[in-house]
């Protein structure tokens, strides 16, 4: 076929596959492609499709393995290609290969073309999953004996601590109601193991007539808090006071959360809110305060301490944390 021919060939049956794609008739794109006549574009799209239904597949092997056979055969038109090293890390990351995923990911940034956004945001997410499950993978919680001067820590300072449940290493403990701090409290015991320029602990605190009900996915705080617990670890960044963290989804369906901050405790003495371990390491504890989605977009612009004393002058309460208060940055 010649240069003009393959020219108009390859638009023809480009725009055949926009229009299957649009009616999400992805199976009928594999087959169009594959008895088609291919170059080095219409190979990545054809990789693209396997991808795409391998991922809605119980069985995604089958289809992994077939787009890297096409990958295989295209390496050196590749080696200098975003889209094929993308799609390289992306195969090998569902595969568990995580670091060479990574590897993968990072080299496609350097080739990728900014006005591609799809293809940049989809490189960019994957390089910063990977670098999450990778620092997940390498996080050793605390040894015995530093578990048991926290727990004592928390046992004479707000009451006896009652194991929750565990995750990646570390374990998340309820405090019971008193009168001192007639609330619940939710402490996280391990997260201080983390190799960070500050060892910290973090606690959400919760209403005295909040019930713990374990599989009831309605008690969204507890999954919130698993979840920033989950992402700092995962934190390459400095963690500490007025640190933020962001989830466009939100925490959950049954309420507007979309961020949390971390800030000192603003019912407990300051003595109270660190504590220095056998091996000499001093781990601060911080409160995690849920941010709805305009308090979230004034503290990527202000300081910790504004919103804080905003919630102040608006009167609002942040501890315990009530799932139903207002967005104090509508009220300004």
């Amino acid at each position: 076929m010649q240069q003009d021919e393959f020219l108009n060939y390859k638009k023809e049956l480009t725009d055949k596959v926009d229009t299957l794609y649009k009616t999400g008739q992805l199976f009928d794109v594999i087959a169009l492609l594959e008895e088609s006549e291919l170059d080095f574009d219409l190979t990545m799209l054809l990789v693209r499709t396997y991808i795409n239904v391998a991922n809605q597949s119980g069985d995604p092997t089958t289809l992994f393995n077939k787009a890297l056979t096409l990958l295989d055969k295209f390496n050196l038109d590749g080696k200098n290609s975003a889209k094929f090293l993308f799609y390289r890390g992306y195969i090998l990351f569902k595969q568990g290969l995580v670091s060479d995923a990574l590897t993968r990911f990072e080299e496609a940034l350097k080739h990728a073309d900014i006005t591609d956004s799809s293809l940049f945001k989809n490189i960019t997410t994957m390089i910063d999953n990977s670098r999450a499950l990778l620092a997940q993978a390498s996080f050793d919680g605390i040894d015995e004996q530093s578990e048991k001067e926290i727990l004592g820590y928390l046992q004479n300072n707000f009451g006896a601590p009652h194991l929750l449940c565990t995750f990646d290493k570390v374990k998340l403990y309820q405090i019971a109601p008193s009168e001192k701090y007639p609330y619940n409290m939710l402490f996280s015991v391990g997260l201080s193991g983390k190799d960070n320029q500050e060892a910290i602990e973090v606690a959400l605190t919760l209403p005295n007539d909040y019930r713990f009900v374990v599989g009831d996915s309605s008690c969204f705080e507890v999954y919130m808090l698993i979840e920033i617990v989950k992402a700092l670890i995962a934190e390459t960044n400095p963690i500490g006071f007025g640190y933020y963290l962001e989830k466009e989804s939100g925490f959950s369906k049954f309420t507007a959360f979309t961020g949390a901050m971390l800030a000192s405790f603003g019912e407990v003495e300051k003595e109270k809110q660190s504590i220095t371990l056998h091996n000499g390491k001093i781990v601060n504890f911080y409160e995690v305060i849920p941010l709805r989605p305009m308090e979230l977009h004034y503290r990527k612009s202000h300081s910790a301490h504004e919103l804080l004393e905003l919630y102040k002058q608006k009167l609002i309460k942040l501890t315990p944390f009530i799932n139903t208060r207002d967005d104090v940055c509508a009220m300004l």
